[in-house]
């Protein structure tokens, strides 16, 4: 575990809230006027605006989480999608350090601007415009351990340096332990139930943060060899939606829990990385490494 939140520099996240306002400019793209005499500033929001609650285990909207990656192990020819991830920079992608090494191998490549994995038509407008990008460096948290279940966080460097459109645009960071959103989002193609079949389309959840004593007890029977001293609110949070069945589930790991930013416009917050839960859906929230803990590692390398 890294600071906590009264042994950090002062300026701790100064940097992500920096970079967060530059790539929100990256939600408008400059396209020729009708004149010809210039360019106009196009908004390419598609954020939806209806209330958070109402979304529950359906369909994300085309270029709704532009931030989304697929991680992918093996060949080139033969690439196996299995975990998820988010884009944090030109160069970086935030995933779980779980995710950076699997049966199928190391973490490889990553797929940002997808929607539909098994289809080039994302929507009724445009052909998708997803990149592959290869993954050069692999960074895990250093007090990463595998089993266990805590400081579960990588950095995946690529290869070249991405070009933001209105598909692929980096998340902005949360800094902050707390925050007062009540809901959040879950994004991934990973399966829709338990032992089912992966999703073709990015889903989303709503799942509502679960208070960190609530999380605990939930998680106590789990307590050991990879959650020795169960959950950590300072490092993990938990989220769900028990009533509806709703979770996180195979194959989503690695990828984001966001909140919406009232400032910047159209801008997503990553609050959590999706590290593990019990069956999907079942009767206990998802576990989330709490992004706002590792700022300072994250701002150190990328």
């Amino acid at each position: 575990v890294c600071c906590e939140p009264s042994q950090r520099p002062p300026d701790t996240g100064a940097k992500s809230k920096q970079m967060c306002e530059k790539y929100a400019e990256s939600v408008y793209i400059n396209v020729p006027d009708f004149l010809g005499n210039g360019v106009m500033k196009f908004d390419t929001c598609a954020l939806m605006f209806e209330p958070l609650t109402t979304a529950i285990g359906v369909n994300a909207e085309p270029k709704e989480f532009p931030h989304m990656v697929l991680i992918g192990y093996g060949n080139k020819n033969a690439i196996i999608w299995q975990c998820g991830g988010s884009l944090i920079s030109e160069r970086y992608v935030l995933s779980a350090a779980h995710c950076t090494e699997t049966p199928e191998g190391v973490a490889q490549w990553a797929r940002l601007g997808d929607y539909n994995v098994h289809s080039n038509v994302d929507d009724e407008q445009e052909l998708a415009k997803y990149v592959e990008y290869e993954i050069v460096e692999r960074i895990n948290h250093p007090q990463y351990r595998n089993p266990s279940l805590y400081n579960d966080i990588a950095l995946y460097k690529l290869g070249k340096t991405v070009q933001f459109t209105e598909y692929i645009r980096p998340i902005c960071l949360q800094t902050e332990h707390q925050f007062s959103n009540t809901y959040t989002s879950a994004t991934g193609w990973g399966q829709t139930e338990w032992g089912g079949r992966r999703s073709d389309i990015l889903q989303k959840a709503i799942l509502t943060i679960t208070p960190s004593r609530q999380c605990s007890d939930a998680y106590r029977a789990a307590i050991g060899e990879k959650l020795s001293t169960g959950i950590q609110d300072a490092s993990q949070l938990c989220a769900g939606d028990i009533v509806n069945g709703k979770d996180t589930c195979q194959g989503d790991s690695g990828g984001p829990l966001q909140i919406r930013m009232k400032q910047p416009y159209c801008m997503y917050s990553q609050v959590g990385i999706t590290s593990f839960g019990a069956k999907c859906g079942g009767n206990k929230p998802g576990v989330y490494t709490r992004v706002s803990n590792f700022i300072p590692w994250i701002e150190s390398i990328v």
